[in-house]
């Protein structure tokens, strides 16, 4: 049975139970290209560059293409056939296969989304670099020592700012799988900002108590920012990680996703997004980093 990307929440559970693996692998390559495909953001597009290119190394001819629109745009087209391999995020992923999922620790959730996988569909290992949301706060912030995200979210009296299409509020707010009793941040009040240069200058003037990020989309501004520990795990683990077609890529193919795994680091991807919002090309940036490792 093959079960589509897109379906429902009931199929995608039944999917999930037929299931794919990590890593799976085919001895030979389809005919024609491996087209690596991706989203309209600026850290899709520059995944998908970073992963072309280490396909490329390994002899695979190879297209991407850009551009597809949200996470149901391109898994869609994943789903279509129409690209063979996309870059995502290990939580998100999680979260859109399995709505129940309470997975937060990256082991955990990668384990959790092998089980969940449409028929059809794999994930190669997961890199350290990470885009996952966490709680930040100016590095003079007066707030209290030893304070975790579990102990600020559950004071009312912060407001949170956000750099619009970055963070969803409803994902800072709703957070209950770390612990039975904690039912979610009592707080409900945001500001919005254009850019991460607006939310740090907002933070720093006081208009806000904290900034709710995303440790690579933020970019290198990150750097100057403290990020409270999140011990309890509140937020779910958001690895960088390849989804892909089985019967598409050869052994060496997918080993290949192995290598960017064990290079790409959080700092790498926050420092390269900086560089691509500053009018880089997302290519040159990518083959930039790629030659640095050999790739």
């Amino acid at each position: 049975m093959r079960s589509s990307v897109l379906a429902t929440a009931v199929v995608v559970s039944i999917a999930g139970l037929l299931g794919g693996c990590s890593t799976a692998e085919s001895t030979a390559a389809a005919d024609g290209p491996v087209v690596v495909g991706s989203g309209s953001s600026d850290i899709s597009e520059l995944l998908a560059q970073i992963y072309a290119g280490g396909l490329r190394s390994t002899g695979v001819d190879v297209e991407t293409k850009d551009g597809l629109g949200d996470r149901a745009d391109y898994l869609a087209a994943l789903d279509r056939g129409e690209v063979s391999m996309v870059p995502e995020l290990t939580g998100d992923l999680l979260r859109t296969f399995d709505t129940l999922a309470f997975a937060t620790e990256a082991e955990d959730v990668f384990t959790e989304l092998n089980r969940s996988l449409p028929a059809g569909l794999s994930v190669g290992d997961y890199a350290t670099a990470e885009d996952r949301l966490a709680i930040a706060v100016a590095p003079d912030s007066a707030s209290d020592d030893g304070e975790t995200v579990t102990d600020f979210l559950r004071r009312g009296e912060n407001t949170v700012g956000l750099v619009d299409g970055q963070v969803d509020p409803m994902d800072v707010v709703s957070v209950t799988r770390s612990s039975p009793t904690f039912t979610g941040a009592s707080f409900t009040d945001f500001t919005p900002y254009f850019d991460g240069q607006a939310a740090v200058d907002g933070l720093n003037a006081g208009e806000v108590g904290a900034l709710a990020i995303r440790t690579a989309s933020f970019g290198p501004l990150a750097k100057d920012l403290t990020t409270l520990p999140d011990d309890d795990h509140v937020y779910p683990a958001q690895n960088v990680v390849p989804l892909y077609r089985n019967g598409v890529l050869s052994e060496s193919a997918v080993r290949s996703f192995s290598v960017v795994a064990g290079e790409l680091t959080t700092a790498d991807l926050a420092d390269m997004i900086g560089e691509v919002r500053s009018g880089v090309a997302s290519g040159d940036v990518a083959g930039r980093w790629l030659g640095e490792h050999n790739l």
